[in-house]
């Protein structure tokens, strides 16, 4: 779970300096590296939140240029615009959550509360990928 919290969240920190300076510097052969130091579940859970409230500031923060500006960002990849880069992110982190959501109720958990997939809107997550 600390490996994939790293490998999801990180990117977060990754995302403003991707619209700003037009780079998107990820390297997920790291995430055990990043990952660590956080040796309990309650880091690991500050790792996740203090990265969300962290996007979530810049997102409010920036609307405006977000809204008006779409550009071209240099990513392992290749280039990509940020808008394209965003929904990868964001089926990304959609099929860890899937995992995630699949582990836990493979071992009989409770998912009352959690979000369900088909509340993530227009997002389509192939089965053949999972």
């Amino acid at each position: 779970m600390r490996n994939l919290t790293v490998n999801v969240f990180h990117p977060f920190e990754l995302l403003p300096v991707a619209f700003d300076e037009q780079r998107f510097d990820w390297d997920p052969t790291l995430d055990e590296v990043r990952g660590a130091s956080l040796q309990d579940a309650s880091a690991v859970v500050g790792y996740a939140s203090e990265r969300a409230r962290g996007w979530r500031h810049w997102l409010l923060e920036r609307e405006a240029d977000l809204l008006a500006r779409d550009p071209e960002v240099e990513s392992p990849r290749g280039r990509i615009t940020y808008r394209n880069l965003l929904a990868s992110q964001r089926s990304h982190v959609a099929f860890h959550y899937r995992q995630l959501l699949a582990f836990l109720d493979g071992r009989g958990h409770d998912l009352t509360g959690a979000l369900p997939l088909a509340d993530l809107g227009d997002l389509v997550l192939p089965a053949e990928i999972f």
